[in-house]
């Protein structure tokens, strides 16, 4: 018997088995980084010769689900013009001095 593998590196002169290997590649990664399973497909779609016989078309196709990076939520503000803002516009700001400085005095009287 012969094995799988070898088909795979003679169709298109390697062109399944190197798309499979980048796929392949791309999912390990991805999965590292978003801790998430992923997969890759190859299906193998065999046709007969017309006629019968011993010719056989073949198609390949890779196919992967990688797993994607969720990013989490923000909180954001909206003003009367429809805008977003990270701060509440119809919040005041607070100003801060720097207490370990001294500040200038009032003046007496």
């Amino acid at each position: 018997m012969r094995p799988i593998t070898d088909v795979l590196r003679e169709y298109r002169r390697g062109r399944a088995v190197d798309l499979a290997s980048q796929r392949l590649s791309e999912l390990i990664m991805a999965v590292d980084e978003t801790n998430k399973a992923g997969e890759i497909t190859i299906k193998i779609k065999v046709k007969p010769q017309k006629g019968g016989g011993s010719e056989k078309t073949l198609h390949i196709d890779v196919k992967s689900k990688i797993p994607e990076l969720e990013l989490p939520e923000a909180v954001f503000f909206s003003d009367a013009e429809g805008n977003l803002h990270r701060s509440d516009p119809a919040q005041a700001e607070l100003t801060f001095r720097d207490a370990s400085k001294p500040q200038p005095q009032q003046g007496a009287g």
